[in-house]
């Protein structure tokens, strides 16, 4: 049974705490406000918060797109050092034509998650290098997004992964000079230099 005054405290610190971040996640909530699971569920019920899916919570009064609502969920549940990418990428900029069943993330080692919705891909490379900070979520960008196709190979396809690039190219996405540089900064020339001359031939 949660205590009343202690209820009437939290009805009207949660909301308010919650706007300030947009999102949370139910460690987040406890860790800054102190809720109990049973707390938290009736702010739910009563609508002072909003669940947008498990583990993530946001004030009733925001608003992110349908379509963005899966990304900015597997960026919260996958800590601020993850970043959408993989498939997941691929599709958002047009170099598969299937969208992927899963979220694919990007994530450090140290992050796991047993929930057969996300496609974990861990690595230790930088958690900052070409990573695009949207409003809601976290993505690699193009030139990261093709060099961790090629890396991950095994798990998407090389085909896939070099037709990606392939294609990258030809419309004039990024360029070869981009996609260097970027391998370079990710300490991953190898990658690169190993499928390079079937990517321009």
């Amino acid at each position: 049974m949660v205590n009343s005054f202690i209820y009437g405290v939290m009805q009207k610190r949660a909301p308010k705490k919650i706007k300030k971040f947009n999102l949370m996640t139910t460690s987040e909530l406890r860790k800054h406000l102190g809720v109990s699971q049973a707390t938290l569920s009736r702010l739910v019920k009563d609508e002072r918060i909003r669940r947008l899916g498990y583990g993530l919570y946001a004030h009733p009064e925001f608003e992110i797109p349908p379509e963005e609502i899966d990304f900015a969920v597997a960026c919260a549940r996958f800590g601020p050092n993850s970043a959408i990418g993989g498939l997941s990428a691929l599709f958002h900029y047009r170099l598969v034509n299937q969208p992927p069943s899963q979220v694919w993330i990007i994530a450090p080692p140290e992050k796991s998650d047993h929930n057969k919705f996300y496609r974990t891909l861990r690595t230790k490379t930088s958690p900052t290098e070409g990573i695009n900070k949207l409003e809601f979520y976290r993505m690699t960008n193009i030139e990261r997004t093709i060099i961790e196709a090629l890396r991950y190979s095994s798990k998407l396809g090389p085909r896939l992964a070099i037709n990606a690039a392939r294609k990258a190219l030809q419309d004039n996405l990024t360029t070869e000079r981009k996609l260097g540089e970027m391998a370079t900064k990710l300490k991953l020339r190898p990658v690169i230099e190993k499928f390079w001359e079937a990517i321009v031939t």
